[in-house]
């Protein structure tokens, strides 16, 4: 995609250490989520386990790559399709990972959209604190698609918050003070997500991907309606996977895996 002033969006344009974004992200990310490299193993054994040494994964929401890069550490003769629309983590990613010598592919694109692959070859589709943003109706035509995108067999694994059924609204309720008490303070963060963004936008590298960003009004309206982990299981069973269960939780944070 070309951006306004002419340069194609996610390459480099004045120089900047994009390592060192990608390292700054997932300290912030991992200060909100202290159990997200334990999350993070669990899906990827997951995949491991259920599709094999050479699978083809799509990342949903994939940021800057952050799961991607554990997934081909982990699984080496995997290839993985880096999916999000955010330029900003998109231009991250590409510049600080690349294709991690050609395994590793990257794909601009909304998933409330009809988003582009070979229909039933990929093994794995996964997604990671990325899809709670989504309304009720487009994660339900996000499932569909799967169904059309995945092999017979394949799997699909989230690793999201997934509240508790509104028939148990006092222990619901606990649940959310619990996690809320675990939140981090200002005080104990190196970078907050608000600090975070504010300095990408004083970056002159980020000029075309903050405006485009814009644009796009990434902060999405819809933002933040998760599903309780019942209506996850019932429109995944209606989008045609066979098995739907949790196998890691801490909380309302699960991993949930369907397979097709």
């Amino acid at each position: 995609m070309i951006a306004d002033n002419g340069r194609t969006l996610g390459t480099t344009a004045p120089t900047t250490d994009w390592q060192r974004w990608l390292e700054r992200w997932e300290a912030q990310q991992g200060a909100y989520m202290p159990d997200r490299e334990e999350r993070f193993a669990v899906m990827i054994d997951a995949i491991a386990e259920l599709c094999g040494n050479t699978p083809h994964v799509v990342d949903l929401g994939s940021g800057p790559g952050s799961l991607a890069r554990r997934i081909l550490d982990r699984i080496p003769e995997a290839h993985v399709t880096a999916i999000d629309m955010d330029p900003v983590l998109l231009a991250i990613g590409r510049n600080a990972l690349g294709d991690l010598g050609g395994r590793l592919s990257w794909l601009d694109a909304d998933l409330r959209s009809r988003w582009s692959a070979e229909a039933g070859r990929v093994d794995a589709a996964v997604s990671t604190t990325a899809l709670h943003w989504l309304q009720p109706d487009a994660l339900a035509t996000l499932y569909r698609h799967l169904g059309i995108v995945l092999r017979r067999g394949g799997v699909f694994i989230n690793g999201d918050r997934m509240d508790l059924s509104p028939a148990q609204p006092r222990l619901a309720e606990a649940v959310r003070a619990m996690r809320g008490s675990r939140e981090p303070s200002e005080e104990t963060m190196a970078e907050s997500w608000e600090e975070w963004w504010a300095a990408v936008e004083q970056d002159p590298a980020f000029v075309a991907e903050v405006a485009e960003r814009g644009l796009r009004h990434h902060e999405h309206p819809d933002h933040d309606h998760p599903l309780d982990v019942a209506a996850h299981t019932a429109v995944l069973r209606e989008a045609d996977f066979a098995e739907v269960d949790t196998i890691w939780q801490h909380l309302a944070d699960r991993v949930l895996v369907a397979i097709r």
